[in-house]
């Protein structure tokens, strides 16, 4: 009679726990690349949202002091301090553009204030610079230049608690009023 032998099929131990090591190795590395992904996904909005309300900002400044008219009028002291900036604009209207920690706002006399960033950015730092500090278009005509305003901003991301995630971009530039003074 004939013996057979009877087979098992089935894993041992050490497969098992070679594949269980295996698998675990796959899984760490997918979870490890995954994080990173969601990390550059948030400092790239991050990125993108300072740099739109940067672009923005910049671009609403420049169309207030080039179409309007630096206030020196001396009422709203507004010309020697650097957190607040005194336009009239075509219409004769009074604007004020004032830096309030961490807010840009725009004020037209007539109306409510409007923060010109967005909750996902914060003002860091600001100054807005007038010359000359005196009026030009004075009957005197003791300063014979032309008014500029020199903005300086620094934005900073308000996205996730991680420094890491944290976006600063320094700016600066110098727009000039288009009306010019007689000789």
């Amino acid at each position: 009679m004939m013996i057979k032998k009877l087979r098992i099929n089935g894993f041992t131990l050490i497969e098992a726990v070679v594949a269980t090591a295996v698998f675990a190795f796959v899984v760490s590395s997918i979870i490890g690349v995954y994080l990173s992904v969601l990390q550059l996904d948030r400092k790239t909005r991050a990125q993108v949202a300072v740099s739109q309300n940067a672009r923005f900002i910049m671009e609403f400044l420049a169309k207030e002091v080039r179409n309007g008219n630096i206030d020196y009028s001396g009422a709203n002291s507004c010309v020697n301090g650097i957190n607040k900036l005194c336009l009239i604009n075509q219409a004769g209207e009074a604007e004020y553009i004032e830096y309030l920690s961490p807010n840009l706002v725009f004020k037209k006399a007539s109306s409510t204030t409007t923060n010109l960033n967005s909750a996902a950015v914060k003002i860091t730092n600001m100054g807005l610079y007038v010359q000359p500090t005196h009026d030009p278009f004075t009957p005197a005509k003791n300063f014979n230049e032309q008014p500029r305003v020199t903005v300086v901003l620094e934005l900073t991301s308000n996205y996730g608690s991680n420094t890491i995630d944290v976006v600063k971009t320094n700016l600066q530039t110098t727009f000039a009023v288009r009306v010019y003074p007689t000789r």
